[in-house]
């Protein structure tokens, strides 16, 4: 066991940078977080209980919880903080749904040049597995 661990380990570190791209995303959801606060409200909690019945029935595919961080124009540290603060957003609402023990992978991702400030998790299903670096053209 410990080999195939080390095995899957080096071939992740050989093969390259990757990041999972979701071409027919469906959205299942949305938490929002009250301003400068990584806690979630009780209607947070009733929309991902919805989102856990959701996606126990799914089979292949995963989860993906994206956070837009905008940029801003303020001073270092407040990048900072607004960079912590959403990494414990979306590390709380991956809790969450870990700990249901779904059948399929969970994906987080910060997008750091959001349009516009936002206090929001999408919660999206992506039915297919597909990296950025692969070819997805169609081939006639």
């Amino acid at each position: 066991m410990r080999c195939l661990a080390l095995g899957t380990v080096v071939c992740c570190l050989l093969s390259g940078p990757v990041m999972a791209a979701c071409l027919d995303a469906q959205k299942l959801g949305q938490i929002t977080y009250a301003n400068n606060s990584s806690y979630f409200s009780s209607a947070g909690t009733h929309v991902l209980e919805k989102i856990k019945q959701q996606a126990s029935d799914k089979h292949q595919g995963y989860l993906l919880l994206e956070f837009n961080l905008f940029p801003g124009d303020g001073d270092k540290k407040l990048q900072q903080y607004n960079l912590w603060l959403a990494n414990r957003r979306i590390a709380r609402v991956k809790n969450y749904l870990s700990a249901a023990n779904l059948p399929l992978p969970i994906i987080t991702r910060i997008r750091t040049a959001a349009p516009e400030e936002k206090r929001d998790v999408d919660v999206l299903w992506c039915p297919k597995q597909t990296l950025a670096n692969e070819d997805t053209t169609d081939k006639h």
